[in-house]
């Protein structure tokens, strides 16, 4: 650069002066000329390492705790389904035992037996039922996510407003049918199974008000026909897990077994296609 002197000096002081040239035009005295532009196409000699190629992560998101819950209601409604079932025959074979004891002593061993079968299957589908009932709640909630995502709506119910309406007694009578009414309200059949299962649920909760007011009572009588309560009321509940796993499935488009249900469409074929149609495959053979 040219060393700056006072700008207020005479031209002919100074210790710089401005030349105009033109852009093409050597800069001084001996100064290279500048490289002249390849006029051919720009290309590679080799195929470069960078771009802009995207890496997207391919493996699947964790899922939550609720989810994986969500994900085993059905193995624990058939657990509870068939506990309940084998309640009924445990209640009975002691009703059994109590018919036969007003004539005769009952061995000891055959007591212990009907005990632990009652104590067992009983206690087992009650806690199969709990742990079935948290999983069943966790899928509703996905499935009302899934539902909505799809619709691109929102869920009109919070996810708090569904929890109460599903924990509190009396009021999970009415509002988890609710619920799935409005998973399936474009299906007719679906509507009619969750409608048949909560008439199931209703009288279930039903019964069980009876059943405590029963054991009140004293006498030997009213413990005999208690045993009988509790056989029904083991069979209705095993009904009730049945229907909620079969509204499930219904709602997941899938058989009892959780495997996808292939859509099957039966067509009218006129009868002069089947007589035509025997000959043929009578000739064939």
């Amino acid at each position: 650069m040219p060393v700056r002197t006072d700008v207020y000096l005479p031209p002919a002081r100074r210790g710089f002066r401005w030349i105009a040239r033109n852009p093409g035009e050597p800069r001084g005295v001996g100064d290279p000329q500048p490289p002249r532009a390849d006029p051919s196409t720009p290309r590679y000699d080799a195929i470069p390492a960078w771009g802009l190629t995207d890496v997207v992560d391919t493996s699947p998101a964790e899922e939550s705790r609720a989810d994986r819950m969500a994900d085993r209601v059905g193995s624990l409604l058939t657990i509870a389904a068939v506990l309940y079932g084998l309640a009924v025959f445990a209640e009975l074979g002691r009703y059994a035992i109590l018919v036969y004891n007003q004539t005769r002593l009952v061995p000891q061993l055959l007591l212990r037996l009907s005990d632990a079968a009652v104590y067992f299957t009983q206690l087992g589908g009650l806690l199969t039922a709990v742990l079935a009932a948290v999983a069943a709640v966790c899928w509703l909630l996905r499935a009302r996510r899934d539902l909505y995502a799809r619709e691109k709506r929102t869920d009109p119910r919070s996810r708090g407003e569904i929890l109460v309406g599903c924990a509190v007694p009396v009021l999970n009578l009415v509002m988890p049918p609710v619920y799935l009414l409005e998973l399936v309200r474009r299906d007719p059949r679906g509507s009619r199974l969750v409608k048949i299962w909560w008439g199931f649920w209703a009288f279930s909760g039903f019964l069980l008000v009876v059943n405590a007011y029963w054991r009140s009572r004293p006498g030997l009588q009213a413990m005999a026909d208690g045993v009988l309560l509790s056989a029904f009321i083991a069979l209705i509940a095993a009904a009730t897990a049945a229907l909620l796993l079969v509204v499930i499935r219904r709602i997941e488009h899938k058989d009892w077994r959780g495997e996808p249900d292939t859509a099957t469409r039966w067509v009218p074929v006129p009868r002069s296609v089947l007589e035509n149609a025997v000959p043929e495959k009578a000739a064939a053979q």
